[in-house]
């Protein structure tokens, strides 16, 4: 099975066709919040599931949080605001740790990240529309194999 994880996307036309190229062989997306609508465009134009929060920068009513199973592995998605991750990472761990998650998808920060902490893996995609940093990707490709998921990212 293979998941993508894209964020912060924030109403970009050219970040929904970067998206819609790179991840067309997923079955399952995950989008990380900041304009949760682009995930309902993007599930409709690519045809799979897309599993989105509300970020920061969402006003309707969505969920904050999603927890849920893939592959017997645990998932624990956010936008990241809530936990003040621009400031480090110690309340989303608590957090994901709370709930038994064995990967944590946040956004927020614009930052690509893919760190293990504590036997939590933490994935942040960073923001094709808005990126912070020298680094900029389409977002992150996880890869089951072997009863765990490879990740890494795109381009």
């Amino acid at each position: 099975m293979k998941i993508g994880i894209v964020g912060d996307t924030h109403g970009s036309q050219k970040a929904f066709a970067i998206i819609s190229k790179v991840f067309r062989d997923v079955q399952l997306l995950f989008h990380t919040g900041d304009h949760w609508q682009d995930a309902v465009y993007l599930e409709k134009t690519m045809g799979i599931p897309v599993i989105t929060v509300k970020g920061n920068c969402d006003f309707a009513a969505r969920e904050n949080e999603v927890l849920l199973t893939v592959e017997n592995k645990s998932f624990f998605l956010t936008h990241g605001h809530l936990y003040e991750v621009k400031y480090g990472l110690t309340s989303l761990q608590f957090r994901a740790e709370e709930l038994g998650a064995e990967y944590c998808l946040f956004g927020h920060t614009h930052s690509p990240m893919i760190l293990e902490n504590k036997g939590v893996w933490f994935l942040n995609p960073g923001s094709l529309a808005w990126p912070r940093g020298k680094e900029i990707y389409a977002g992150i490709m996880m890869e089951y194999d072997q009863n765990c998921f490879e990740s890494c990212f795109m381009i």
